[in-house]
């Protein structure tokens, strides 16, 4: 591991007692997802991280939002591959989850990039390329990232491991990870033989052992959530996992509990 990768990877990540915390398509439990409002909520609750996730428009715009589609968090309708930038900046993303956010817009990688540059926060990307694959989506992201001087703080993670290797080959200064979702057969030597030095299971998928594993392996483990619901008690045992980071729609009160100890 070369020298850009172990701060990143080693001092920031794997060497802290208790998890860091990453706001799930930013603050989503109080503000519309992969939204510039839920991405500053989590910088002023004092996230020390966001994830979102990049699909890209017809014209090549990095688009920020979780569905190949607009149809569940816009008051349109459409794929995101077959609409513009411009398409896309005109619908409503926050009337859904609230009137107060009435008029949020799909916002754009760049943007979020721009926001962020100036705080101490990692960003983690998701690229989704599960069902539309994208060509050229990793090089233009690293691009991006090279832009705004964020390649020790930018994540690399994805479903599609394709894609994983792919940026890692472009950008091996950047730390990988393996998104899954099933019962992977020694998800560490797995890993190590693609050379991603990061695991993404939901938090259900990463018992003691799992974490041990990893962890010996050289690798941090990211643990995030399916159909999260905040219970006090599950989220002491999360931070007492061992997980290095943890990747939550419930950051602010995830914060609070680390805080106290």
């Amino acid at each position: 591991m070369d020298k850009f990768s172990d701060r990143i990877s080693m001092e920031k990540i794997m060497r802290k007692k208790k998890p860091l915390i990453f706001a799930h398509r930013g603050v989503s439990s109080k503000c519309p997802e992969n939204t510039l409002s839920a991405f500053r909520k989590a910088i002023q609750v004092g996230a020390d991280g966001i994830e979102l996730d990049v699909h890209r428009s017809k014209d090549g715009k990095l688009v920020v939002c979780h569905d190949e589609t607009v149809d569940r968090t816009t008051n349109g309708k459409g794929v995101i591959q077959e609409m513009t930038g411009k398409e896309l900046s005109l619908l409503d993303a926050g009337g859904w989850f609230g009137n107060e956010f009435r008029g949020e817009r799909i916002p754009f990688l760049e943007e979020v990039l721009i926001l962020l540059q100036p705080t101490t926060l990692f960003l983690n990307i998701e690229l989704k390329t599960d069902y539309f694959f994208y060509p050229g989506i990793e090089e233009e992201t690293y691009a991006m990232v090279q832009t705004y001087g964020m390649e020790d703080r930018v994540i690399l993670s994805s479903f599609n491991h394709h894609t994983v290797l792919r940026f890692q080959r472009i950008a091996p200064k950047v730390l990988t990870g393996i998104l899954y979702s099933c019962h992977l057969y020694e998800p560490h030597k797995y890993a190590a033989s693609l050379g991603v030095k990061a695991l993404h299971p939901p938090m259900h998928l990463a018992p003691p052992e799992i974490i041990a594993e990893a962890h010996e392996a050289g690798l941090s483990v990211h643990g995030w959530f399916s159909r999260e619901r905040f219970d006090v008690s599950k989220a002491k045992s999360y931070l007492d996992s061992g997980v290095d980071i943890l990747i939550t729609n419930y950051p602010e009160e995830y914060l609070a509990l680390r805080e106290k100890g």
